[in-house]
């Protein structure tokens, strides 16, 4: 086992590290994870996160690192050097492993990113006005669908998990379709 989630700040042993935007300033418990990392003695972080209600521990695709989402906010670990090696997302609602592709994606507000195995990442133009559903995953495509505020409704997408690449996203193609507004002086 590479990490556990604990129940909350362990009251003995070396204290949490802080893996926050304040870093060392930021007091408060938040989603606590012990790293049993290789090449080192196990450690605790901290995570405080965002503002979201999903919550994740996942081992990266590239087999070293680990991905937290503490509430939304998502971020990719080095166990062994006890750091944030980057920061993936804020807003994140869902993480889908596609070990097929050998990448994860995540499913934001209202578009999608990735982190695959060779560390490479993407992330889709926004897609949705807010939010999705129906999403499912099936071989290198993503399908779902997503809201729109012109009569209410769910339009049918469909993400190619490969590129981030999405041509059928209602947002672009609404907006494309807007018209500038300007009020007449008198």
């Amino acid at each position: 086992m590479r990490f556990e989630i604990l129940p909350g700040l362990p009251p003995y042993g070396p204290p949490a590290i802080s893996l926050t935007g304040r870093g060392d300033r930021e007091f408060r418990e938040g989603l606590v994870v012990r790293f049993h990392p290789k090449g080192s003695d196990s450690w605790v972080g901290n995570f405080v996160g965002g503002i979201f209600d999903y919550t994740a521990v996942l081992d990266h695709p590239n087999g070293r690192d680990v991905i937290v989402v503490a509430y939304g906010d998502t971020c990719i670990i080095d166990p062994e050097h006890r750091a944030v090696r980057d920061h993936i997302a804020s807003d994140t609602k869902r993480a889908i492993a596609v070990p097929a592709l050998g990448l994860i994606v995540f499913q934001g507000l209202v578009d999608f990113s990735a982190v695959r195995s060779d560390d490479l990442r993407w992330i889709s133009p926004r897609i949705s006005w807010d939010g999705f559903r129906n999403i499912n995953v099936k071989e290198s495509k993503l399908a779902g669908e997503a809201w729109s505020p012109i009569g209410d409704s769910w339009v049918s997408f469909s993400l190619d998990l490969l590129t981030g690449h999405c041509t059928d996203g209602i947002y672009e193609l609404e907006a494309a379709r807007a018209v500038r507004v300007t009020r007449k002086s008198d």
